[in-house]
């Protein structure tokens, strides 16, 4: 290891790879190393650099490294459920927002299955309607109203299962960041968990680079470092953030962090507002999408509550059947005054049952005519008269 008194001795000069990013720090020659470790960042940006030498003095020292710039976060976003991929609206290097739609399955299947849960819902609703009216009247067991509960309950459970499935059809960015890699197109089958498409943040990206062993104590946390960047033809100044205490296994070279506002907002603010219109187009394709699921839920609701208008129909009318015969058997001795206030009261029921039928139709269809764009709104004149 070389020693300090000796390092600012001489100049020493070493060339690695051809010119592409080149990173010069001025270090003060009574500086020391010490600072924690930082674990490595999920996403390299590989930059070929260039060491342009050393020069100390007693005051100020110049040094250059070899460096690459790395992401500090990268998310490879993938589906949850399995498809067939029919649209990916991103490609390589576009700026994406948090939550705009980076890719799409075909969710037919999904969606029949959740008609057909939608069904079940409807059946063991109805079924669950007619044995608790009939368990009200203490004609059956609590039991099973409460199995016909239950299985109400569980068609509903498995009908939001399925329906999340519709909604994971849809894959969209989970930060602000840039695309990075895309692993799947249009036709590829997706997996649950097999990445998609790569998003890598690059608002606080950082310069690593080697500190050779015998070098690593002239370079310190705060020291200031010129990053030129060939590629883009730009020079930022940065800071040392970070310097390791511990070398790289398998050799003996340290590392050394750089951190500084490397591109500016105003680059990526003027991409950011170029995708606005991108974004409130899929919002409003999304927002288009769980409308039309709305009025297909509403629909079946207004059709179910159609058939329970029917059902209560079909009862007031037995039970009025019910009473005319036991008034008649009352009349003719036949039954008793118990009979016929039972017959009355199942009447009484089946005309209330009736009246709650058309409150909850009449109510579920002001629902669909809302959200299909069909219920007339009276004027504040008209409510005045």
């Amino acid at each position: 290891m070389m020693r300090k008194s000796e390092f600012g001795m001489k100049k020493k000069y070493l060339w690695y790879l051809p010119k592409s990013l080149s990173i010069v720090f001025l270090v003060l020659s009574t500086i020391s190393c010490g600072n924690e470790e930082k674990p490595k960042v999920n996403k390299t940006i590989k930059v070929e650099v260039m060491n342009v030498g050393l020069n100390t003095n007693n005051s100020q020292s110049k040094v250059a490294y070899n460096g690459t710039i790395e992401a500090d976060v990268a998310i490879k976003s993938s589906f949850q459920v399995s498809g067939n991929v029919v649209h990916v609206p991103v490609s390589i290097g576009d700026f994406v927002k948090k939550n705009q739609l980076i890719a799409q399955i075909d969710a037919t299947i999904y969606s029949s299955q959740y008609e057909q849960q939608l069904a079940q819902v409807r059946l063991a609703k109805e079924n669950y309607e007619r044995i608790n009216n009939v368990f009200q009247k203490g004609s059956i067991a609590e039991i099973r109203m409460l199995e016909a509960r239950s299985q109400y309950e569980q068609a509903q459970a498995a009908a939001k299962m399925t329906y999340e499935n519709v909604r994971h059809a849809k894959l969209y960015a989970p930060m602000d960041g840039y695309v990075s890699a895309k692993m799947m197109d249009v036709g590829d089958l997706a997996q649950p968990g097999q990445p998609v498409v790569e998003i890598v943040n690059i608002n606080a990206v950082k310069a690593v680079f080697p500190i050779p062993d015998g070098e690593i104590n002239s370079i310190t946390k705060g020291d200031s470092a010129n990053v030129n960047l060939p590629t883009l033809d730009k020079s930022v100044i940065g800071i040392v953030d970070e310097v390791s205490i511990q070398s790289n296994q398998g050799s003996p070279v340290y590392t050394a962090y750089v951190n500084s506002d490397w591109w500016g907002g105003g680059k990526q603010r003027l991409k950011q507002e170029r995708i606005q219109e991108e974004i409130a187009q899929n919002n409003r394709m999304d927002g288009i999408d769980q409308l039309k699921v709305a009025i297909t839920q509403s629909w079946y609701d207004l059709l179910n509550a159609h058939e329970q208008i029917q059902y209560a129909l079909e009862n007031k009318q037995l039970a009025e059947e019910n009473l005319k015969v036991n008034r008649d058997n009352y009349d003719n001795g036949l039954s008793n005054i118990t009979d016929l206030l039972d017959a009355q009261a199942m009447a009484q029921n089946a005309q209330s049952t009736l009246i709650d039928a058309y409150t909850n139709y009449e109510n579920l269809e002001i629902i669909y005519l809302y959200r299909t764009d069909q219920l007339v709104v009276p004027t504040l004149e008209s409510l005045k008269q």
